[in-house]
């Protein structure tokens, strides 16, 4: 799953590259995404978020989003997490979003389960983001579990899962 290191899918104003995410470009992301929310909105650490775009860990995948010269994105991918892989992080930088970005990641991570047998596909979405609630129930994700307290006392986030 996820093995080549470089992927091309057709996107509005694209073709969408999906590539590892270097430690610098991480950096500068998670700067970036803090800035929005729900980062914001938790008032999450933007160094925080840079250290955990930067690091490298082999069962969860920093990948960088490119649309032409531009980076556009990023997602981190947990592979074979409770049969099936789990989208732990996925943003748009602003100015791209609303082009398909994130629901071409999400078909290309689908088709990659699929061709690996997995069973599921996984993401936890914040419920006070009512947007990306939405998004992934658009794209066939079911809220699972409520998890109270997980990045910030007083906020709940929603497990959701798509059976393949």
């Amino acid at each position: 799953m996820f093995a080549r290191a470089r992927y091309e899918l057709p996107v509005e104003g694209g073709p969408l590259v999906i590539t590892p995410l270097g430690a610098a470009e991480g950096d500068r992301l998670g700067v970036v995404f803090a800035a929005i929310d729900p980062w914001a909105a938790y008032a999450y650490p933007a160094a925080a978020l840079s250290r955990f775009l930067a690091a490298s860990e082999p069962a969860a995948q920093r990948l960088q989003l490119s649309l032409g010269d531009d980076v556009a994105g990023a997602a981190v991918i947990r592979t074979r997490w409770l049969r099936g892989p789990y989208l732990q992080f996925l943003a748009v930088v602003p100015g791209l979003q609303g082009r398909g970005i994130g629901s071409t990641v999400l078909r290309w991570m689908e088709r990659e389960a699929r061709m690996a047998r997995e069973r599921n596909l996984w993401v936890v979405a914040s419920e006070i983001n009512a947007g990306a609630m939405r998004f992934y129930e658009r794209h066939g994700f079911e809220p699972t579990a409520r998890l109270d307290d997980l990045v910030c006392d007083g906020r709940t986030e929603i497990l959701m899962r798509k059976r393949l």
